[in-house]
């Protein structure tokens, strides 16, 4: 379950990442304010994923919880979809930037420690963090074939609706896992 929440959440995440060019020029028609759009997300995404990165861990040990801040992000990420989905100018990307950003921090500050806690077999950790590294490089070339086919067929809205689809399979995945209490 571990593994199949952190590919649907890279496939929801990297359908809106990698076509956030798109999105601003032909969907949201931003023209000019295409470049400082950009830079505002990724400026937005980093320092919030660099804090949470600095908190989520030592929060998580102080209080013995590592699930729901791991589900807390694939919310955050759907959540992030739903503004753009709904506020289709700059505040809706502020948003997205935003969500996008605690969500990505959360779950880049955690996720190897989930690997960690339901890896099945103790005795061949390096072969199942090899396969959770699957789940890593996976996403990243499929999250734009799905979004270019949900472009395609629907229009930019389904990539809203895509990553926001894959996000909570992915909490509805993350909260499942029995293995982890918390």
């Amino acid at each position: 379950l571990a593994l199949i929440g952190k590919i649907c959440l890279g496939i929801g995440n990297f359908a809106i990442t990698g076509y956030i060019l798109y999105i601003m020029t032909d969907f949201l028609k931003l023209g000019d304010q295409t470049q400082s759009g950009i830079q505002l997300v990724n400026s937005i995404m980093f320092f919030i994923g660099v804090f949470m990165g600095f908190f989520a861990g030592p929060l998580a040990d102080k209080f013995k919880i590592l699930k729901l801040p791991i589900v807390f992000s694939a919310l955050f990420l759907a959540l992030g979809a739903l503004a753009l989905f709904i506020s289709r100018d700059m505040t809706g990307v502020t948003i997205y930037a935003l969500c996008a950003g605690i969500g990505m921090g959360l779950w880049n500050s955690l996720d190897n420690y989930l690997n960690l806690q339901v890896i099945p077999d103790k005795d061949r950790v390096g072969f199942f963090l090899g396969i959770y590294n699957v789940g890593n490089s996976l996403p990243q070339a499929i999250g734009p074939i799905i979004a270019a086919t949900a472009i395609s067929m629907i229009g930019f809205s389904g990539v809203f609706v895509i990553s926001m689809f894959f996000a909570l399979v992915a909490s509805i995945c993350i909260f499942a896992i029995r293995s982890v209490a918390r």
